[in-house]
């Protein structure tokens, strides 16, 4: 701590008092030798100047300019002692930076009162300081993570893509050749595996880009009868090793909405329910026109969601398989993302006897 008052009794009587509370304390007699010291010390190692107002040659108020306006001192805190009527000296104090003033004579319990409350304040002060530091510093990393981990994506989606088209191609060659028996069925299985690792990486990306506010949506007319179409027969070879159906049921014929994100989220949807329909059940897909939009169901009897769960399933990676109805990770996560994208919403429904309805609300812009 460093006093700064031109008279030697004052400094003993304020040095006193400080170091039988506890402080180290440098005493100086004049603005000027305070700011050689403090220019030629460590400044760190002062938590508070203790100022006289009034002093020959520089004093206190312009002393106290001084600190503020060096980068190393701005912010070391100042009180200021100071005989003048406490009116008349407020103002001036409080336009030259400093923290408090203290009139003289002074009791000895309000001097440590008020240097007490400076040097928490500093101390609160650069605590908070070095907490915002390292945060923005944790922050920093995170974003470099994360722009790895999108990066990441980017790559694995990219080196997924081409392979999976190459074995889809040619999955639909051994397909058209007519083979029988097993032969064909595993044709069909490669089919659905090479489609399955198309759209998992997809949904990879796109979710990558729906947490990061980057995923593009293009409006435009949808016939969701033909889309669903479309849906279905791309799952109809999945469908029919268990005996499943998959039936279409369009009450609203059209909707408008980006086509590709809507045809992927029934397409998650779908794949989804084929996955827990029991063996010869109905898969239905159902639209309705409703007053500002257009729902989509997926209906299946399966076990049903949890209500417990009706939320959390779909968060990203999350897959309740070993407690009840769950997705593959990134599937509804992605349905999700891609229905508030739109500025719609997706959730579920239990349905009577057994089963569960996954519905995707679609509004019209």
């Amino acid at each position: 701590m460093l006093v700064v008052d031109d008279s030697a009794p004052n400094r003993m009587v304020a040095c006193g008092h400080l170091e039988a509370a506890g402080y180290e304390v440098v005493a100086v007699g004049s603005g000027e030798a305070a700011l050689e010291l403090l220019g030629r010390e460590d400044v760190t190692r002062f938590d508070l100047v203790v100022l006289d107002v009034l002093m020959p040659g520089l004093g206190g108020l312009a002393t106290c300019r001084r600190l503020r306006g060096n980068p190393a001192t701005t912010e070391l805190p100042v009180l200021f002692l100071t005989a003048l009527d406490d009116k008349d000296a407020t103002e001036p104090a409080l336009e030259a930076g400093g923290d408090d003033l203290l009139p003289k004579p002074f009791q000895r319990a309000e001097l440590l009162l008020r240097v007490r409350a400076l040097i928490r304040q500093r101390r609160t002060t650069l605590r908070l300081r070095e907490a915002t530091h390292e945060l923005a510093a944790q922050n920093e990393a995170l974003r470099r993570a994360e722009v790895g981990r999108r990066r990441m994506s980017e790559l694995i989606v990219h080196d997924l893509k081409s392979p999976a088209s190459a074995i889809a191609v040619n999955a639909e060659l051994l397909r058209h050749m007519k083979l029988g028996g097993e032969l064909a069925e595993i044709a069909e299985d490669i089919l659905v595996a090479a489609h399955q690792i198309d759209r998992t990486a997809r949904d990879l990306l796109d979710v990558s880009r729906a947490e990061d506010g980057t995923l593009e949506v293009e409006r435009e007319d949808i016939d969701l009868a033909e889309l669903a179409g479309e849906v279905a027969a791309t799952l109809r070879g999945a469908a029919r090793w268990t005996g499943l159906t998959i039936e279409i049921v369009a009450r609203a014929p059209t909707a408008i909405g980006d086509r590709e994100l809507v045809r992927r989220i029934l397409q998650n949807l779908v794949h989804n329910a084929l996955r827990y329909a029991p063996r010869d059940t109905v898969v239905r897909v159902e639209t309705e026109a409703e007053p500002g939009g257009v729902v989509l169901r997926v209906l299946d009897e399966g076990p049903g969601v949890p209500p417990g769960d009706a939320d959390r399933i779909f968060e990203r990676n999350v897959s309740l398989d070993d407690t009840g109805r769950g997705g593959h990770g990134l599937g509804l996560a992605f349905c999700r993302l891609a229905a508030e994208a739109q500025g719609g919403r997706i959730w579920v429904e239990a349905r009577v006897p057994r089963g569960a309805a996954f519905c995707v609300r679609i509004p019209a812009p």
